[in-house]
C-alpha cells in the first residue's frame, strides 16, 4: 500500500517463508526470500503442505511487476537446507547476504556493492547469473549482524570468541583485520545495538535477566549515558542514524506495556511516555516482584522471578505456578500477563519464572549448558526451583503446578517423570 494515498498495489508474492524485507533506496523494490513453488501434483494449498522446506532462495522484486519477473539473487542447490536473508545498509550501496543453516546463532556473511553493477539491478532481469556477492565470512563459526557502515568500514554485533557478544569493526578493503569496538562484558549479554543520533550507539544489555540501556560512541565504544529505565524488558527499539529521537518498547511483570520517547541530543536524556497500555482495574501497587537465585543440583545459581500479592506471609499456604522453557537460546524476561495477574490477585497464587539453563539469559555458555548432552541440567534446574519455592515458604508440593509450552512441554514432562 502507498502510504501517501493509501493505494493498494496489485503486487502479490507467493511461497514466501522465513523472510525479511529490505528496500533499496530508490524505492523501486525490495529483497525477500522464498521457497520454490510446489511441483505439479504436490499439495498446493498454502499452509497445509507437509514436505520439508528446502532450497530457500533470495529474490529482488520490482514494484508493479509480476513475481515471475523477480530477479533470483542467490541460491545454493548443493546445500538445500541453507536459508538466506538480505540487508540493505544505510548508505544504499551495500547489500549484505546472511546465510544460516539452523537455529544456532551462527551465519555466513557475503556482501555486494550495488553501485558497481553496470546497469544496476535492472541489468539482471532475464539473466541466469546471480548477484556478484563477495565472501566476507564463509564458515558457521559465529553470528554477525551489521549495525552500521561508513563506506567500506562496517560495524557488527557478534559472538565471535565472545559468548556474551561484542561489537567489532572491519574494513572491506582489509577483510582479515577485525578490531573490537565494545568488548564482551564479563557478566552481561549484549543483546542489541542501534546506531542513532549521528555517530552514537544505543545498546541493550541483559543483566541478570533485566535490560539495561546505554548510549555509547560509535567510533570508540565509550560510554556517554546510561538511560534511566525500570526493571523489566526492552522489547523493541526504533531509531535511525539520522534521527536524535528514539522510541523504546518496555514491559515488565507489573507494566502492561509502554512506548517511551527519548531525545538523545540533550545533555540528560529522559524517558518520556509516548503511549501506554492501561488495563482496567489493574493496580501495580497491589503486587510485588522479587528476584532470587536458587542453587541447582550442581550448585549453579538459577535466577527466579517471583510475583505475588504484596506482603504475603511465607507459610506455605499459597498455590504456585512455576513456568520454564530452557532452550534454543531464548531468554524468559519479565512480561505482563492478565491471566497470571488474575491468578495472583483473585486466587492468592504465586507466579514464578525460572530462568533455567538452555536459554540465553547469560549468553551462549548458558545456552550450551542446557543443550544436547547437557539437557539434564534443565530438568535439575527446574526441580531445584520448585524445591526452593517450597523451602522458602511460598507453597507446598500439593499446591505447586508446573507449566511450559513447546520445548517447555518437554521440560514439564521430563520433570514429572523424574
Amino acid at each position: 500500500m502507498r502510504v501517501e494515498d493509501k493505494f493498494l498495489e496489485p503486487d502479490t508474492l507467493s511461497w514466501v517463508k522465513f523472510s525479511s524485507i529490505t528496500w533499496t533506496h530508490d524505492n523501486k523494490g525490495f529483497f525477500y526470500s522464498r521457497y520454490p513453488a510446489p511441483q505439479q501434483g504436490e499439495q498446493l494449498d498454502a499452509g497445509t503442505e507437509t514436505n520439508s522446506n528446502l532450497n530457500h532462495q533470495l529474490y529482488y522484486h520490482f514494484l508493479g511487476t509480476d513475481q515471475s519477473e523477480d530477479i533470483l539473487c542467490w541460491k545454493d542447490p548443493e546445500n538445500p537446507k541453507f536459508m538466506f536473508g538480505a540487508q540493505v545498509m544505510d548508505d544504499g550501496k551495500h547489500v549484505l547476504l546472511y546465510i544460516e543453516e539452523g537455529c544456532d546463532p551462527v551465519n555466513k556473511l557475503y556482501y555486494c556493492d550495488l553501485s558497481t553493477l553496470p546497469n544496476g539491478l535492472e541489468g539482471f532481469k532475464n539473466r541466469a547469473d546471480m548477484l556478484p556477492f563477495v565472501k566476507l565470512v564463509d564458515n558457521f563459526d559465529a553470528s554477525y549482524r551489521a549495525i552500521a557502515n561508513d563506506g567500506t568500514e562496517f560495524t557488527f554485533l557478534t559472538n565471535k570468541d565472545a559468548p556474551k557478544y561484542k561489537l567489532i569493526r572491519v574494513d572491506l578493503k582489509e577483510p582479515s583485520v577485525w578490531t573490537n569496538v565494545i568488548e564482551e562484558s564479563e557478566k552481561d549479554v549484549l543483546e542489541s545495538a542501534y546506531v542513532v543520533n549521528g555517530n552514537q550507539i544505543l545498546v541493550s544489555y541483559l543483566s541478570d535477566v533485566k535490560n539495561v540501556l546505554q548510549l555509547r560512541e560509535l567510533k570508540t565504544g565509550g560510554l556517554v549515558h546510561q538511560l534511566p529505565i525500570e526493571i523489566g524488558t526492552v522489547y523493541g527499539i526504533s531509531g535511525r542514524r539520522k534521527d536524535s529521537e528514539v522510541f523504546i518498547g518496555f514491559t515488565s511483570f507489573l507494566t502492561p506495556g509502554i512506548i517511551y520517547q527519548c531525545n538523545l541530543a540533550v545533555e540528560a536524556p529522559e524517558m518520556k511516555i509516548f503511549r501506554e497500555i492501561v488495563v482496567s482495574g489493574f493496580d501495580h501497587t497491589e503486587f510485588q516482584v522479587n528476584q532470587v537465585f536458587a542453587p541447582s543440583k550442581d550448585g549453579t545459581k538459577i535466577p527466579l522471578f517471583i510475583v505475588s500479592k504484596k506482603n504475603i506471609v511465607l507459610d506455605g499456604s499459597h498455590p504456585c505456578l512455576l513456568y520454564g522453557y530452557g532452550g534454543f537460546n531464548i531468554s524468559l524476561t519479565p512480561s505482563f500477563s492478565v491471566s497470571r495477574t488474575i491468578l495472583t490477585r483473585h486466587l492468592g497464587a504465586v507466579f514464578c519464572v525460572a530462568n533455567i539453563r538452555g536459554g540465553g539469559e547469560y549468553g551462549e555458555e548458558w545456552h550450551k549448558a542446557g543443550s544436547l548432552a547437557n539437557k539434564q541440567n534443565c530438568f535439575d534446574d527446574f526441580i531445584s526451583a520448585g524445591e526452593y519455592l517450597v523451602s522458602a515458604g511460598y507453597t507446598q508440593p500439593k499446591k505447586l503446578c508446573i507449566e511450559g509450552g513447546s520445548n517447555g512441554g518437554l521440560l514439564v514432562a521430563a520433570t514429572i517423570n523424574q
